[in-house]
């Protein structure tokens, strides 16, 4: 099962809003982690730039916006995507273990810290 199947059973969610808050989840690591390492992110999730596309297109243009401020931001493009609040730790769980190979853990611990809604 691929990262946006598990996001859509494990949230009981359609597979488009699914797409839309993991592409919200890579729009915010994109502006945490450097250029190279996103690089790698991209190429460990199949259909990665779609999904960042459809969630910027869920917030319009206020959706790039938004995550790119922060923690709040993210949680803005996540409530655009139709991702329940109650939801939010589960999905950050998914996406983050996904990549964590990709991004090691002490980078994945400075994202939590600075999104604390994803830790529940």
């Amino acid at each position: 099962m691929d990262l946006l199947q598990q996001v859509a059973a494990n949230l009981k969610v359609e597979e488009g809003k699914a797409e839309k808050g993991i592409g919200a989840m890579l729009m915010a690591l994109r502006m945490a982690l450097p250029k190279e390492t996103f690089e790698q992110v991209k190429n460990a999730i199949p259909n990665s730039e779609r999904m960042m596309g459809h969630a910027l297109m869920s917030g319009s243009r206020t959706g790039e916006l938004a995550v790119a401020t922060g923690p709040s931001g993210l949680l803005a493009a996540l409530a655009a995507a139709g991702i329940n609040k109650s939801d939010v730790p589960r999905l950050g769980r998914m996406v983050l273990e996904h990549v964590r190979s990709v991004i090691g853990a002490p980078a994945l611990d400075r994202f939590l810290e600075t999104h604390p809604a994803l830790k529940g």
